[in-house]
């Protein structure tokens, strides 16, 4: 017989029965429901999640200073990464490195010199705090950053007027500074574009010493996803050349932390070992801090491999469902080749073959499975989609899992329709067409 005869026999059986077909599909289309629901959602905030971390930088890795010992990271040398879990740490005592302790500038450009043809941008940063600059009524919020050239690049900032701050204004200590349209707007009221806030000067205070500094550049604010910037109550970053903002602060020498951009080519595995490896020597004597390099990539590798755990297996138990949908499956294939035993013996009696009867009944199966799987399909999205939109990430729908799920109801219809279709295959014509 035909593929489409079959195809044909089977709906009509199921059209003859309507709800008991629905009801056989229910747990088919509720387990493959459930898992396409959960990896739409993961999907969804794994996506976002990299969206995220790839406008901070996925090539970015952050050079900084730590109390070997400590038991959120491993020595250096080591990777540079999270302890591991299980790890056991003995007794620590946190300590806060001293000057001795910090980056120098020796370190640095020793460092830039052996890995320039692997390095795109190299800055170096320190935030000294948060700060209120007033003017009459008007109050701007800002968060006090020294700077390297480099950091505009790190930063990925977009510049609206002016200029961001350069290696010479970090040399001739420059009291010049790099703010954000947000800053301007609120420092003056909304009576000045980034344009006329250019070689305006303003003061303000930090640790007691007042500051007096004079714009050179405005850059444009990017507010975090999903929310909405009105200017209002919003601190933004006011960046000075590094050395100025030492100097004046009377801060002490040497950084805590660089932050450096690799190219597209770099291994970041290697890279992060030979970094590690080349401060490791002149941290070697220190008995308590290191310099140590991690990379945002390798975080965001991190994150991924255990959301894919978490949903594998949150997805292995939504699975379960699946085997309560086969029996049933099985259960009402046994109930129709009993109702159709008369049908099957008339057909034996007519020279049909036993693997044709065989064919017929797994052929239905097949068809109960793959109805409720694409039922299924669809209403996981739609939760899924719809669970993503309520947390506020954009809908990611798998269309390999989609289809995996497709098939793997099929393959339902095959293992369970088996039994119930050879022992339809097996009766005997004569008993057939005898049963009542």
């Amino acid at each position: 017989m035909p593929v489409l005869e079959n195809v044909r026999l089977a709906l009509t059986s199921l059209r003859a029965n309507k709800l008991r077909a629905l009801l056989t599909m229910l747990g088919i289309i509720i387990g493959i429901g459930a898992v396409i629901t959960i990896i739409t959602i993961g999907d969804s905030l794994t996506g976002a999640f990299n969206d995220e971390m790839s406008k901070f930088g996925a090539r970015n890795i952050t050079l900084e200073v730590r109390q070997k010992g400590d038991p959120f990271y491993e020595q250096a040398g080591e990777g540079g990464g999270i302890a591991m879990e299980g790890e056991i740490i003995d007794s620590f005592e946190y300590r806060s490195p001293g000057a001795a302790d910090m980056l120098t500038e020796g370190m640095l450009n020793e460092y830039r010199e052996k890995f320039s043809g692997q390095l795109e941008a190299f800055a170096v940063n320190e935030k000294f705090g948060s700060v209120a600059v007033t003017n009459g009524r008007f109050k701007a919020l800002a968060s006090l950053v020294g700077a390297t050239a480099d950091q505009m690049k790190i930063d990925q900032l977009k510049l609206l007027s002016g200029r961001f701050l350069t290696e010479k204004d970090g040399g001739q200590l420059r009291a010049v500074a790099t703010v954000s349209d947000v800053f301007v707007q609120q420092y003056y009221g909304g009576r000045k574009t980034p344009g006329e806030a250019l070689g305006q000067s303003f003061k303000l205070e930090v640790e007691g010493r007042l500051l007096h500094l004079y714009i050179v550049g405005v850059y444009k604010y990017q507010p975090p996803d999903g929310m909405r910037s009105t200017g209002k109550g919003v601190e933004t970053n006011l960046y000075l050349p590094l050395a100025t903002g030492q100097k004046l602060l009377q801060k002490p020498g040497g950084y805590a932390s660089a932050t450096l951009q690799i190219g597209k080519e770099t291994d970041t595995a290697l890279f992060l070992k030979r970094t590690n490896a080349f401060f490791n020597s002149f941290y070697a004597r220190n008995p308590y801090f290191t310099a140590s390099a991690s990379s945002m990539a390798e975080m965001m590798k991190s994150v991924n491999k255990m959301t894919e755990n978490i949903k594998l297996g949150i997805s292995a138990i939504a699975a379960i469902s699946l085997l309560v949908g086969g029996i049933g499956v099985m259960n009402i294939m046994m109930v129709s080749v009993t109702e159709r035993t008369r049908e099957i013996g008339v057909r034996m009696a007519l020279g049909a073959k036993a693997r044709t009867i065989l064919f017929q009944f797994i052929v239905e199966a097949i068809i109960v499975c793959l109805i409720g799987g694409m039922i299924g399909v669809l209403a996981g999205i739609a939760l899924g989609s719809a669970g993503a939109s309520m947390m506020g990430y954009p809908a990611r729908p798998s269309l390999w899992a989609a289809l995996g799920a497709v098939v793997f109801s099929m393959s339902i219809g095959v293992f369970f329709g088996y039994y119930p279709a050879k022992k339809a295959a097996q009766l005997d014509p004569i008993e057939a067409l005898r049963y009542e």
